[in-house]
């Protein structure tokens, strides 16, 4: 795939809109999904490419991930679906983890 080409035509708002529709997504999803293309629309329509691809595409990857629309995700769902994230463990923070070893150290 060559990104250069992406970088120089405005089409990521057209295909954020086909992932978004090949979604079956809820009214609960619509704000999330708002937020994706209106972050699709200012990044096609900056001049600034190097600027939107630093700042602006993680932000509208976080929407889509939220919204299962990106590899990750969907494999996430796909792996809890079939009952593997069920028997695997909670994730602790970091700062959890800070608390739990300070916790520990002041305790005799």
């Amino acid at each position: 795939m060559c990104f250069v080409g992406i970088l120089r035509t405005p089409e990521l708002e057209s295909a954020v809109r086909v992932t978004i529709d090949a979604l079956n997504l809820g009214d609960e999803d619509a704000a999330a999904a708002k937020a994706a293309l209106m972050l699709a629309e200012n990044i096609d329509a900056m001049t600034d490419k190097v600027y939107a691809m630093r700042w602006l595409v993680p932000e509208l990857l976080k929407y889509l991930d939220a919204l299962g629309a990106t590899p990750a995700a969907r494999a996430a769902i796909k792996k809890q679906a079939s009952g593997g994230e069920k028997a695997a463990p909670a994730t602790v923070s970091r700062l959890d983890q800070l608390r739990t070893a300070r916790t520990a150290r002041r305790t005799p």
